[in-house]
């Protein structure tokens, strides 16, 4: 396993974390500060093989500050997120928004910090 793989897998086990912590199935439009980055929250389509009672979210996470988006999906279902975690909650993209990072695998890396920072 690489370093860049590493960073990505410690990230999605901590936004499972995160989405438990902080959100819930009920939020399907929101938009919410922590710490000091912006989430907006909005349904996303079902993916094959998803029952129809569960409920599919996208998430963009992006930092102005530290200049950098990242897009997130989960699914959840009787209010909690679906099992396997790993499986059904998911980091799927990392944005360098204003050109300080370079690469998808520096702003995984300025996203760790981040995450490092927050309560979980």
């Amino acid at each position: 396993m690489n370093l860049h793989e590493i960073t990505d897998t410690a990230n999605q086990a901590t936004m499972q974390r995160l989405l438990a912590r902080y959100f819930s199935s009920r939020q399907h439009y929101a938009i919410r500060q922590i710490g000091g980055a912006t989430f907006s929250v909005e349904p996303s389509r079902h993916r094959t093989g998803i029952s129809d009672e569960a409920c599919c979210l996208r998430y963009v996470i992006t930092h102005v500050a530290q200049g950098w988006s990242v897009v997130a999906r989960s699914v959840w279902r009787d209010g909690r997120l679906l099992e396997p975690r790993a499986t059904h909650t998911r980091l799927d993209l990392y944005l360098d928004d204003d050109g300080r990072h370079g690469s998808a695998e520096a702003v995984a890396v300025a996203f760790n910090g981040w995450l490092r920072t927050l309560d979980l």
